[in-house]
């Protein structure tokens, strides 16, 4: 068995690893009152089986299982031998980041075949861990973080493929959005034909993606453009950057950008014109 307890620093910090290692072979653990930490889970050879709130996980390779503090669990090897890996952690962050990511108290995770991404960073942060290089546990934090994304990103759960694989599947449509987003005349529909699917199908891979429709996401993709231009611009006025950007005209323009930036274009302008005024005079 490979474990290692890294040194707890005075601060809690936003993400705080408590353990960390690997099982090569992995005994049978009953916890009826959870494990008092985040505890992530997964299988690196074998297979074993977990249950937790009355539902009952194949832990296969390159499967994990994710459980808030407090979760009842159990699991044991199934057909002989269990490898596995794990990771504990808490933090003053920890609830809110697991929370906004989208994990629920026990989260069951699957990622390809050719994705061996998540074994090579938990690999890699035990192998770190094993030399003491973060007494501080910054370092640690910064890396448990990255773990947790790339689970969000490259594991999928529910039998919905992971957040990798449905953005390949859009990813022509974000291409020439980004060729083509000064055109006022592409709507809803010319976005849908480009990726060949219907409108509301269109909106729901948007949704899961990215929070919002795709019109939506088209029209923070102008803003965004334009928060580039203003300052790299300056001779260029506000409505011919409106324009420029796939705005009929100044006045939606500037109550757009108002509405998701919280100030006018020309207040932004201004704003970064002082920043380079204050550079330029050594202030």
């Amino acid at each position: 068995m490979r474990r290692v307890v890294p040194a707890s620093p005075a601060e809690l910090l936003p993400l705080q690893l408590e353990t960390i290692g690997i099982k090569y072979d992995q005994e049978n653990i009953d916890r009826p009152n959870g494990y008092p930490y985040y505890h992530w889970l997964q299988t690196l050879q074998g297979e074993g089986e977990l249950s937790t709130h009355g539902r009952t996980w194949r832990m296969t390779e390159r499967t994990g299982v994710l459980l808030s503090p407090g979760t009842p669990h159990r699991y044991e090897a199934r057909l002989g031998q269990w490898q596995t890996g794990f990771i504990t952690f808490h933090g003053s962050s920890a609830a809110s980041i697991v929370q906004a990511l989208g994990f629920g108290d026990a989260e069951w995770l699957q990622w390809e075949t050719d994705k061996p991404i998540i074994t090579d960073q938990l690999e890699s942060l035990l192998s770190f861990a094993e030399a003491g290089g973060d007494p501080s546990g910054w370092r640690y934090s910064g890396d448990l973080y990255r773990f947790l994304t790339l689970l969000r990103t490259d594991a999928r759960t529910d039998n919905r493929p992971a957040m990798s694989k449905r953005l390949e599947r859009i990813q022509a449509l974000l291409d020439w959005l980004e060729e083509h987003f000064g055109n006022p005349d592409i709507g809803l529909s010319e976005m849908a034909v480009h990726l060949g699917i219907g409108e509301r199908q269109l909106n729901e891979r948007f949704r899961e993606l990215f929070g919002q429709t795709a019109y939506a996401y088209l029209i923070r993709l102008r803003i965004r453009k334009a928060k580039v231009w203003l300052p790299s611009l300056p001779d260029w006025t506000v409505r011919r950057i409106g324009e420029a950007v796939g705005f009929r005209d100044a006045s939606h323009f500037v109550a757009t950008f108002r509405r998701l930036e919280g100030m006018t274009p020309e207040a932004y302008r201004k704003l970064y014109g002082e920043a380079r005024d204050a550079e330029t005079s050594g202030i």
